[in-house]
């Protein structure tokens, strides 16, 4: 009881956050494998991305997206259960005209849930429920003003050293620009990493979402990234990876870098 209590408050606490502290794209399920932190471990994130031939969601034009300031928050409130909140800052549109557009980019809360655990590391099932927080204005080149939600069914497999893991799930998104209408995404994700002696980690994964046919606002979204993560101890940690896309929102290829720290409470 006293652990869910504190689940409960730690969601409350991310729900209070003003606006301007929270962002996050349409992705699925890509880093933290199917297991959860230890209990009481909270590991944080900040870091900055680029996006190349991003397409404005207002008016289709093609440009590059940087997202700096992304942030993420995990947090092991109990033995099965996760807790995250991510985003940006910032988020900067440049359109191929030279147009401009800058602002508050939409942040989410999300709940990691294990339903069994194998032995191994990294041997788990469970599944994960998120909300978009409506922070953007639907104005902006790269935000809605819309609560979206997402439900993933995870599951991994921890070997001696690889680990696997994927998932598949559904988004409920809103569409501002339809009266009365939603946009339904099916989600997947199928992603690996791999030690390198002690301190150096291979990642990589394929991920994107489809519509299954119907048109929607975002269309149809795929990426195959690949990266590398330096852990410096155990609680900092560096990395960077690059992914090769296609799609309005994931653009033609990306590149991102960013730095964690993990300590327990």
């Amino acid at each position: 009881m006293k652990e869910f209590g504190l689940g409960i408050a730690v969601l409350a606490a991310l729900l209070a956050f003003p606006p301007a502290l929270r962002a996050q794209d349409i992705r699925p399920l890509v880093a933290g494998g199917a297991d959860v932190l230890p209990l009481n471990t909270i590991q944080v994130y900040f870091g900055d991305e680029y996006i190349h031939g991003f397409k404005s969601i207002r008016t289709h034009e093609p440009g590059d997206l940087w997202d700096h300031g992304q942030l993420a928050m995990r947090w092991g409130v109990s033995e099965n259960v996760e807790l995250e909140v991510d985003g940006s800052i910032q988020k900067r549109f440049q359109a191929d005209s030279g147009r401009t557009d800058t602002g508050v980019g939409d942040f989410s809360v999300w709940g990691k849930f294990i339903l069994w655990r194998g032995k191994k590391p990294g041997t788990a099932v469970g599944f994960r429920l998120g909300v978009k927080m409506p922070n953007t204005p639907s104005d902006k080149d790269f935000g809605t003003n819309q609560t979206d939600y997402y439900s993933e069914f995870i599951a991994g497999k921890g070997f001696d050293k690889l680990k696997v893991w994927g998932s598949v799930g559904l988004g409920i998104l809103d569409n501002p620009y339809k009266r009365q209408s939603q946009d339904d995404i099916y989600t997947y994700c199928l992603a690996f990493s791999y030690p390198i002696g002690e301190r150096w980690e291979v990642t990589g994964n394929g991920h994107g979402f489809f519509s299954g046919g119907k048109p929607v606002l975002y269309g149809d979204n795929h990426a195959l990234s690949l990266g590398v993560a330096y852990h410096v101890n155990r609680r900092w940690e560096v990395t960077a990876s690059a992914a090769k896309s296609s799609g309005r929102l994931y653009g033609d290829w990306s590149a991102q870098l960013g730095v964690s720290y993990r300590f327990n409470v």
